[in-house]
């Protein structure tokens, strides 16, 4: 306070948004979120599982200008889908040396039944189609044949 009146503090906010390198290997999908300056104690992440969605967040600076009329903070928001066939409850997190968030999210060690099947029906749609006209065009046909011989 400078002669009893209090100084009146400005947040200017700063958005910005982090670079993103996925990678995959058998066993996980890997998220880096590039995010310099950020401690990890600045940077949130939050799973839903049921959406399958991931939404990280990060507010970092709040009172480190010299400005003695603002504060810049930077921040950043990202919401992201998690990949397909990942098992989101068990994501782990960690910072590296380079300033990135680096995520770890384990693949399904296999497939569920019906996802297999899934698969297969997407696959071979063209197939299916075909088949079930096939089908009904016979069962029409003999049907017609059976009343004509009546």
């Amino acid at each position: 306070m400078e002669g009893g009146k209090a100084q009146k503090v400005y947040e200017v906010y700063e958005d910005f948004q982090p670079t993103l390198k996925w990678a995959s290997d058998a066993n996980s999908h890997v998220l880096a979120i590039d995010v310099p300056g950020f401690q990890k104690e600045e940077v949130y992440v939050q799973v839903d599982s049921a959406a399958g969605k991931l939404m990280v967040r990060g507010e970092q600076g709040a009172g480190n200008t010299k400005d003695s009329n603002s504060e810049k903070i930077k921040r950043f928001k990202l919401d992201l889908d998690v990949p397909e066939h990942s098992n989101s409850e068990k994501i782990t997190g960690r910072f590296n040396q380079y300033s990135s968030l680096v995520l770890t999210i384990p693949k399904n060690k296999g497939k569920r039944d019906i996802d297999v099947v899934l698969d297969k029906i997407n696959n071979n749609r063209r197939v299916i189609v075909i088949a079930a006209a096939a089908f009904t065009i016979g069962f029409y046909v003999s049907r017609r044949l059976r009343s004509i011989g009546e």
